[in-house]
């Protein structure tokens, strides 16, 4: 067992996620002590470097730090076999850890489960706000090659080093159609033509609410070809007016227990490709409420996946970043 905690939050528009983390990991010391005991601790220090990228804010400390310390820790942490469930503070921590994921099992086909408010697969070409949390899933397909975002020939030959990174052993490429979006709601145009363009399977709210177990098999039949599965979930899936500790709310989303149900039910599906699980977003600084219940519920997902998880291999692991 193993517990790693990252501390990053160079991709976010808000800070405070990080403050999240540590008071879920001191909730669960509580709850899930053996998950606790032997703690790692990676910290990433903010340089504020040259800014000589001027589409993608915190472009040269986010490269670093995915160089040199995020996907080298992560590698070492995937190598050692045993299951991760991954508490990250914000979305732009996702790219460093796939890339990490898909390099050391570079053998096989990935399928993605994204559940998520938003797209996050801007890149650098298209994104008017240029927070790097908005690009991971750009990033790991890395497909764009144009935008609006009129990159100098330098600036293009960064972002590609930056989207290269932790690949440089080879790994399969990720094949859109095996990257399966949940809950997504809140897309700009050059997102929607993208994902379009590259037939990304989309199953909005209504479709998840009007019959969540077809919803999943149509997952099971569109993942099907695939050897190992990554379960990213964003927590802003839920709707913005029910759950409010996480940073970019977006209304008309699930409930707490429409996603409890559907997370049980991709967990059971995939119980036997699924090889990591991410859970991130979490920023009680943010919230309304002026009480604990909206910690009770990320405690309680925390709770479902680890007791689902667990028994995939005789030892598992449990890795924090925040």
């Amino acid at each position: 067992m193993i517990l790693v905690g990252l501390e990053a939050e160079l991709g976010a528009s808000k800070r405070g996620t990080d403050k999240g983390v540590r008071r879920l990991r001191e909730a669960l010391s509580a709850t899930h002590g053996d998950v606790i005991k032997g703690m790692q601790t990676i910290t990433q220090e903010r340089c504020v470097l040259y800014k000589k990228f001027r589409y993608a804010k915190n472009f040269e400390d986010y490269y670093l730090f995915c160089k040199e310390n995020l996907i080298p820790c992560m590698k070492e942490v995937f190598e050692k076999k045993e299951f991760p469930l991954i508490l990250s503070s914000e979305h732009a921590n996702m790219f460093g850890i796939f890339q990490a994921f898909r390099s050391v099992h570079k053998d096989k086909k990935i399928g993605i489960l994204y559940l998520d408010a938003h797209a996050d697969i801007h890149t650098a070409y298209d994104s008017d706000s240029k927070h790097i949390h908005g690009m991971p899933l750009g990033m790991v397909l890395n497909r764009v090659r144009s935008g609006f975002n009129r990159m100098s020939e330098n600036e293009e030959k960064a972002w590609q080093k930056l989207c290269s990174l932790g690949l440089e052993k080879g790994a399969l490429e990720i094949d859109p159609k095996c990257l399966v979006y949940f809950g997504v709601r809140s897309t700009e145009q050059s997102e929607r033509d993208v994902i379009k363009e590259l037939q990304i399977p989309l199953f909005s709210v209504d479709a998840i609410r009007e019959n969540m177990q077809e919803v999943v098999q149509k997952t099971k039949e569109s993942l099907k070809a695939v050897d190992i599965i990554y379960l990213s979930l964003d927590l802003d899936i839920m709707d913005g007016k029910l759950f409010t500790s996480t940073g970019v709310r977006e209304n008309n989303g699930l409930s707490f227990d429409e996603l409890k149900q559907l997370l049980g039910l991709l967990l059971e599906s995939f119980k036997d490709r699924l090889k990591a699980v991410e859970v991130t977003e979490y920023n009680p600084t943010v919230s309304t409420k002026h009480n604990n219940e909206e910690e009770k519920q990320v405690l309680e997902i925390l709770d479902l996946i680890i007791n689902s998880c667990k028994f995939k291999d005789k030892k598992h692991s449990f890795i924090m970043s925040y």
